[in-house]
């Protein structure tokens, strides 16, 4: 756009305003430009659908509520914190929202809560939060609600991403480092009620739980070309999903999921799972006791528990997990596994199943006794 912005200053009883020269930060489209004089949430109050409210270098103690179709942002180059309120920053949504290069910095139970979309969320950065850093959520007509992640980071809370109901695509970034000892605390991504979410090129790392949690009959995930590493619980874990027609309900294309705990990719109850040309390397054991005499180091690559059907495994290369490459144990009709497989105690693994997996007879181990299984349904945090 060339031309003049005009500034607008909100202030009490008065709204001076003066030429502004330039341009609205990157992938801004603004009807008129707000910049706080006083209050951030005295001008987010007066704001009207399109303006864009900017701000300049600083920390914002507050409660704050982003209307609908009303974009909030850093101003070029600018070092921008939110924090306070519970949750700091709420956001109607809009097709006109945005929500560009800010920090927020929770100090009660949640970071930023979207209700219910649309919205995108471009550099922004979310940590601290005593429940969840950031959660998106819809209870009706949902479809159009999309929200859209692009490069942002979400640490240090106790859960990273909740969403439920909704689209949300999350695009390059980095959620690391949820801490948490309850249900489904601790995790990085947590997805359920029907949510249809898409991971593209994401770092998800350094969870105390399980990196991707995967929760409902109609919950659907796409995860392409991501990192899941390091987790201290599952890395990505499915659980509950049911197919309708041909489509996969959780497909996983590329990328690496590696260094997790228990399972690296896993699912219970599931159907319609997809694996393609991604790699799993190094799940790590974890002791689990048997009875009271007998404990059993569980560290599986892909494991597919009670009635997980319609599966296929395809140009995957697992490696070094630390006991099966692939355990199926009472898995459902229509699996399909294909990979590369090396290291561990074991490469595939099927038992208490009635249902032929269809596997290279050559890549089939039988251990001397059932493998321990742990694949409990996780539980959802409120």
């Amino acid at each position: 756009m060339n031309g003049k912005w005009w500034l607008w200053f909100a202030l009490a009883g008065c709204t001076p305003l003066r030429p502004y020269q330039g341009e609205p930060p990157a992938g801004l489209m603004c009807d008129r430009i707000l910049v706080p004089a006083k209050s951030l949430s005295e001008t987010l109050g007066t704001a009207k659908p399109g303006d864009c409210v900017i701000l300049a270098d600083g920390t914002y103690s507050g409660a704050f509520v982003l209307p609908e179709d009303v974009s909030l942002a850093a101003s070029e180059g600018a070092d921008v914190t939110l924090t306070g309120g519970d949750p700091v920053l709420t956001i109607k949504g809009g097709r006109r929202s945005m929500v560009r290069g800010l920090r927020v910095v929770a100090t009660g139970a949640n970071g930023v809560s979207i209700e219910p979309g649309p919205a995108q969320l471009v550099g922004v950065k979310v940590a601290q939060a005593q429940k969840s850093a950031l959660t998106a959520s819809c209870m009706k007509d949902c479809a159009d609600k999309e929200v859209a992640l692009t490069d942002c980071e979400v640490s240090q809370s106790s859960t990273g991403i909740r969403v439920a109901g909704l689209p949300l695509r999350l695009e390059r970034g980095r959620v690391a480092e949820q801490v948490g000892t309850s249900l489904s605390s601790g995790s990085g991504v947590v997805a359920t009620a029907g949510a249809v979410v898409s991971l593209k090129d994401v770092v998800i790392e350094q969870n105390q739980n399980v990196g991707v949690l995967l929760d409902g009959a109609t919950t659907r995930a796409t995860l392409d070309g991501c990192t899941i590493r390091n987790n201290q619980g599952r890395g990505v874990w499915a659980q509950g999903q049911v197919r309708t027609g041909v489509e996969p309900s959780v497909t996983v294309t590329g990328g690496e999921v590696s260094g997790n705990a228990l399972v690296g990719i896993g699912a219970r109850d599931a159907s319609g799972l997809v694996i393609r040309q991604a790699r799993v390397l190094s799940t790590k054991a974890i002791r689990v006791p048997i009875d009271i005499s007998r404990s059993e180091d569980v560290g599986d690559g892909i494991g597919l528990f009670t009635g997980t059907s319609g599966v296929t495994v395809e140009g995957v290369t697992l490696a070094d997990n630390a006991r099966a490459q692939v355990l199926a144990d009472q898995s459902g009709q229509d699996v399909r596994l294909a990979g590369t497989m090396s290291g561990g105690r074991f490469r595939v693994v099927v038992q208490r199943t009635g249902v032929a997996v269809t596997v290279e007879p050559a890549l089939l181990d039988a251990p001397p006794m059932e493998l321990t299984v742990r694949s409990g349904t996780i539980g959802l945090d409120q």
